[in-house]
């Protein structure tokens, strides 16, 4: 730009020039000093502003070859490496120690977790253990909705009956009632509330309680058993064929879930029926029995 403003400076003052000389020879005045006045401003200017070495091209290349010089990286020194290397190796120890901690807290909150979950599973096994020896209204005890197994034994020779009673005393269910010396399993749905048994017996009873599904679950086929007996079976769903066999001489009574009734016959028994599982899921079997039995489910 200030190259272009000269060069039309110096035009006008050529013209400038003629333009007074044509005045002078015609004896007319004319606007040759205006114009000349003006070029030796505009050139005056463009001169100014004109780069010491003459050209635009000059001052973009003086300015790239600073911005080259600017943002070319520095290399590192051997030392300069070695301190950064330094820096860093401790950069990383101090990260990896502390992922180290970070874990061994977590690792030892999640023990201390699993543990007082165990205490406390265990805690509350021990406050569903009753024992007792002839009639006896025993302790009351929480229990939560769902099913609860109960594990019974007694040790005489008239009857033993065990009641479920609620908070208000009302009678639930008769959980066991035998003659004599009885060792079997139970199993029942209830809702949460506090409960207490109403123990009638000759001798010494235990009754231990649970809530939880066994270890150890059935899979979809057959089982056997002698007297009461509860069974967890995974089942899938559709319609299946249910098999029973009973050898002994009293009630043989089936039921699932606490609500479906699958067998209820009196001493020997073989047969079997069909029965809709609507949903694959783990189910459980309430089984009365005096003797051997089995059930399948195919």
């Amino acid at each position: 730009m200030s190259l272009l403003l000269a060069f039309l400076g110096f035009l006008g003052f050529i013209v400038g020039l003629v333009l007074i000389v044509i005045g002078l020879i015609k004896k007319k005045k004319m606007k040759g000093g205006l114009v000349l006045g003006i070029s030796v401003v505009i050139f005056i200017v463009g001169f100014i502003l004109t780069p010491v070495d003459g050209t635009e091209s000059g001052k973009q290349a003086d300015t790239h070859e600073k911005v080259e010089t600017v943002t070319k990286p520095k290399e590192e020194t051997p030392e300069e490496k070695a301190a950064r290397e330094a820096k860093e190796a401790e950069e990383k120890a101090l990260a990896e120690q502390k992922a180290k901690e970070e874990a061994e807290v977590r690792a030892k909150a999640e023990a201390e977790a699993k543990a007082k979950a165990e205490a406390e599973r265990i805690a509350k096994l021990e406050a569903l253990k009753i024992n007792g020896s002839g009639d006896t209204a025993t302790k009351k005890f929480k229990l939560e909705k769902g099913f609860v197994i109960v594990d019974a034994t007694h040790q005489g020779s008239s009857n033993f009956a065990v009641k479920l009673l609620d908070a208000n005393a009302n009678m639930i269910k008769l959980v066991v009632n035998e003659i004599g010396n009885y060792t079997g399993k139970k199993i029942y749905a209830v809702p949460t509330g506090e409960y207490q048994y109403e123990v009638t017996a000759s001798g010494p009873w235990t009754i231990n309680m649970s809530q939880e599904i066994p270890a150890e679950v059935a899979p979809e086929g057959k089982v056997t058993g002698t007297g009461d007996s509860v069974v967890f079976m995974n089942i899938s769903k559709g319609a299946k064929t249910v098999a029973f066999t009973h050898d002994g001489s009293r009630n043989f009574v089936v039921k699932a879930n606490d609500s479906v009734l699958l067998a209820n016959e009196i001493g020997t028994y073989s047969g079997s029926k069909v029965q809709k599982v609507e949903d694959t899921s783990i189910y459980y079997f309430d089984i009365t029995a005096d003797g051997n039995w089995s059930m399948t489910f195919e």
